[in-house]
């Protein structure tokens, strides 16, 4: 009887372990570039193509969901081949009539020091004097290196900022006096399927 019962347990066992090592490999269809979409493209169908993977736990988007994503724009350059993430989309087009991309070259303190991200709202203000005068406020990240990931030597990161054309000059005026910096206001979210 014991013999009999130790039997059933092993192979009672080893058929929850087999379950468990199969379901653990399901493998769904999930969105794939299928080529090069530069940052800031508008997402279409024919960039996009499907590949079976084991997506427990990830922010992959199911293939499922193409027809949500289509319309939506790339934060960072995606290389063909590349599954397709939710942390990879912004819903909105980083530059659209009436703004401009301004480059900035961002010090030590001028940023905050979790650094920022494409997506993120910010504030940027000028900092003279001890006093500070913002000059934009909900500004969009479309970039940002750190000091480390630039290999400057002046410890500087770089970002570049989505602003209001009539912005765009004083901005990268007071950037290239040193003066300016900038306050993280929001996060930038990932899209949402």
């Amino acid at each position: 009887m014991l013999a009999a019962l130790g039997v059933l347990l092993i192979v009672g066992g080893a058929a929850t372990s087999g379950l468990l090592a199969l379901r653990s490999d399901e493998r769904v269809p999930v969105l794939v570039a299928s080529r090069d979409i530069a940052a800031g493209e508008e997402i279409t169908a024919d960039a996009l193509t499907t590949t079976s993977v084991a997506s427990e736990d990830t922010h992959l988007i199911p293939a499922s969901q193409e027809d949500q994503l289509v319309g939506q724009y790339a934060r960072l350059t995606i290389s063909s081949g590349q599954l397709m993430d939710t942390a990879m989309l912004m819903r909105t087009a980083a530059l659209r009539p009436g703004s401009v991309a301004v480059g900035a070259e961002l010090g030590s303190g001028r940023v905050p020091a979790l650094g920022l991200q494409a997506g993120d709202v910010v504030d940027l203000i000028a900092v003279a004097d001890g006093v500070g005068e913002v000059l934009a406020e909900g500004v969009l990240v479309s970039s940002f290196i750190t000091a480390n990931e630039t290999g400057a030597g002046s410890g500087a990161a770089t970002a570049t900022f989505i602003v209001d054309q009539a912005d765009g000059p004083r901005i990268a005026a007071v950037n290239a006096a040193g003066e300016l910096a900038v306050v993280l206001v929001e996060r930038g979210t990932a899209w949402e399927g």
